[in-house]
């Protein structure tokens, strides 16, 4: 058995993916309720939080943002509505065979709605966002003892973010976020592109 039921009731198949199964309130629900770092975390952090987070690190860091490389930050973790948030050590032992497997659902969610190019314009811009969002969370969220991640070498964490003070919000919030900014940032796009069309 290949496919998984998501949480609008679609049998999603994982080895056969279809465009038309990959729906955005399935993306925001199972994100809203997948913990980052396994649960490692001093409160619950969603996958769906991190996601806004690097979402809002790419827009303060640009003067002018694209509302498709936006919506690409937004997305770069999708994927893991249907394959879960392995943590980076396991990716580790578990080898390449992972990443194409994750590259290949990405792919697909990415191509459903028409963000492969932003995606893949703005790569080093989201993985940089990416990843000053991830030292920013083992600085606020996770135990200050263990090894220094090697991130932490490159990264700087933001100043201009609090993240221990978002656990007002329920998953139910978090979800409902995700989703309206990816309409805010749809909508963008879209009035983007129909003032190119009439230039």
């Amino acid at each position: 058995m290949t496919w998984m039921l998501t949480a609008t009731g679609v049998a999603f198949d994982l080895r056969f993916i279809k465009a038309d199964a990959i729906d955005i309130a399935d993306i925001a629900h199972h994100l809203a309720q997948i913990n980052r770092y396994t649960g490692a975390c001093r409160r619950p952090y969603s996958v769906a939080e991190h996601s806004l987070l690097v979402c809002e690190i790419v827009d303060y860091t640009l003067i002018r943002a694209d509302p498709a490389v936006l919506l690409a930050a937004l997305m770069h973790d999708a994927h893991e509505a249907y394959t879960q948030d392995l943590s980076a050590p396991f990716k580790e032992i578990v080898g390449p065979a992972w990443r194409v497997e994750e590259d290949r659902v990405q792919r697909a969610v990415l191509g459903r709605f028409g963000l492969l190019d932003a995606s893949s314009s703005a790569a080093k811009l989201i993985h940089w966002a990416d990843q000053t969002a991830l030292v920013t969370e083992r600085k606020q969220l996770l135990p200050p003892t263990g090894p220094t991640w090697a991130a932490e070498a490159e990264h700087v964490p933001i100043a201009w973010r609090d993240l221990s003070h978002s656990d007002a919000f329920t998953w139910l919030d978090w979800r409902q976020a995700f989703l309206d900014k990816f309409a805010e940032l749809t909508f963008a796009l879209e009035n983007a592109q129909l003032s190119l069309v009439k230039g």
